[in-house]
């Protein structure tokens, strides 16, 4: 049986996951630092499940719509503007990747896409035999991060690629993406006929910053993601959306297409998507307590290690990363962890230039959290 490279069959799990996965198997205890699943640390609204369950006798009778139920759409536009026609409905942000992959791009394409980020995108993008290139983002403490523009002007030149993803707040940087940014990436791209994608999942999620939102422009195509997963700390419902906005023009050409892309997917179910209007009402409880989770989280993680290390600014999202002393080499250091009973994600993994960085999860209860980063530093001094 021969398989398609571009589903990644021939790739062999890296050394630091299969030492994890052998402890795990071996039934050493193990503490997370970088489990960022809400649904283990009491997060979201206990609600929205009996929501979902509500709906579920509206859904007793079949009416797909390509975009959605209509009343789901229009609660989105009412909370995010627009109208309800700018929305589709998705089973996840993941799903509204793909359909924009199959949209905007053909095989050999290329997708723009920042460094250090979340390893998301580039697979997704190879599972739709499409490439992708990156720009880098760069940090300067304790002031934050800043998006290389030269660099990405650069890229969006080349006729192949097609379009700019954004993620802001940006995973595992935290960095929103500020408005003379936007300026600068909206300009490029109209210039250039390239779309935009603005990823805004963890846009509530103010921490050292001031969250700043991409969600519409008139000046480029954009295509703006958003879902339930970190809205209601609640992946498991499975429910995403994009909106759409651009020049006038273009709006209706794109819109057929992409209601064929929908329409031949229709993968979103009819309870949790008839739900929505309900489960947005519940957002605003959900994200305020998750809010102050991950303030006292990052208050702990600076008192506890900025006093020998570096805790990066942090202007929003769940993840925060720190900087500890470079004893061992990335992969050594993650081991030497393992050995002690912590995983943390070594910064690699995000595409960070600076050795010595792990990305840290702000969920866990604070306790527990306060004794992981006790944890860690005691490891790491350790090794002196």
């Amino acid at each position: 049986m021969v398989l398609a490279r571009r589903a990644g069959a021939d790739e062999r799990p890296h050394r630091i996951a299969r030492l994890r996965a052998d402890r795990l198997a071996a039934g050493l205890p193990l503490l997370d630092l970088s489990d960022s699943n809400p649904t283990r640390y009491g997060l979201g609204a206990p609600e929205a499940l009996s929501a979902v369950a509500a709906a579920t006798v509206r859904a007793s009778t079949y009416d797909p719509d390509p975009r959605g139920p209509l009343p789901s759409r229009e609660a989105l536009a009412a909370l995010r503007g627009g109208r309800p026609d700018d929305y589709w409905l998705t089973a996840s942000t993941s799903e509204a990747y793909s359909w924009l992959l199959t949209l905007l791009a053909d095989p050999g394409d290329l997708i723009a896409v920042p460094a250090p980020g979340y390893p998301l995108v580039e697979p997704l993008a190879r599972f739709a035999g499409v490439g992708t290139v990156s720009y880098p983002v760069h940090y300067l403490h304790p002031h934050g991060w800043w998006i290389d523009l030269e660099r990405l002007d650069a890229l969006v030149q080349d006729p192949r690629v097609r379009a700019v993803v954004v993620v802001s707040p940006g995973n595992p940087t935290g960095a929103y993406l500020q408005a003379a940014e936007q300026d600068r990436v909206v300009e490029a791209c109209a210039r250039t006929g390239t779309a935009l994608i603005v990823d805004e999942v963890f846009g509530p999620y103010a921490l050292d910053g001031r969250p700043s939102s991409a969600a519409a422009t008139s000046g480029c195509l954009t295509f703006t993601l958003d879902g339930l997963s970190k809205l209601l700390c609640a992946p498991q419902l499975k429910l995403g959306w994009l909106r759409v906005s651009g020049p006038a023009a273009q709006l209706a050409e794109v819109g057929r297409a992409l209601d064929q892309v929908a329409d031949a997917f229709l993968s979103v179910g009819a309870p949790v998507a008839l739900a929505l209007p309900e489960l947005l009402a519940l957002a605003p409880g959900s994200v305020a307590r998750t809010r102050e989770r991950l303030r006292v989280n990052l208050a702990t993680a600076r008192r506890v290690l900025d006093e020998q290390y570096r805790v990066r600014r942090c202007d929003g999202g769940w993840t925060f990363l720190v900087d500890v002393p470079r004893y061992l080499a990335d992969d050594d250091l993650a081991a030497a962890l393992l050995d002690a009973g912590l995983w943390a994600h070594p910064g690699w993994l995000y595409d960070l230039d600076s050795p010595g960085a792990l990305a840290l999860s702000l969920l866990p209860e604070p306790a527990t959290f306060e004794t992981g980063c006790m944890r860690l530093r005691a490891a790491v001094d350790a090794l002196a």
